[in-house]
């Protein structure tokens, strides 16, 4: 194999790679209820989960639970019916291999 073809490949292989393993932060929309959540996210409502752990912050009375829409990544977000439903963002940490995904990606 000629040497070009070979550094052809090689920055070929190693574009891909880091295309693939490259993402930015990964957050998620906080929301009052689960209504607000599904008003919002009106083409996706089956992504919106509520958890039964509720947040220290006081937006959210006791026990009521957090309700959150589906993950995207940072400046990357879809536009969606109701924004301003939103109460709050958080990051997501994920370890593992699922570290780099989500769910509305603006990545290619």
């Amino acid at each position: 194999m000629k040497k070009s073809n070979v550094v052809f490949t090689s920055v070929l292989t190693g574009g891909v790679l880091m295309a693939m393993l490259h993402h930015d932060a990964v957050y998620r929309d906080i929301y009052a209820s689960r209504e607000n959540c599904q008003a919002d996210w009106s083409t996706y409502p089956y992504h919106c989960e509520t958890s039964s752990s509720g947040g220290s912050s006081s937006i959210y009375s006791p026990g009521s639970g957090r309700h959150r829409g589906p993950t995207y990544e940072s400046d990357s977000r879809p536009r969606t019916a109701r924004h301003d439903l939103v109460v709050a963002r958080e990051m997501v940490r994920r370890g593992g291999f699922g570290s780099s995904g989500a769910r509305f990606s603006g990545g290619g």
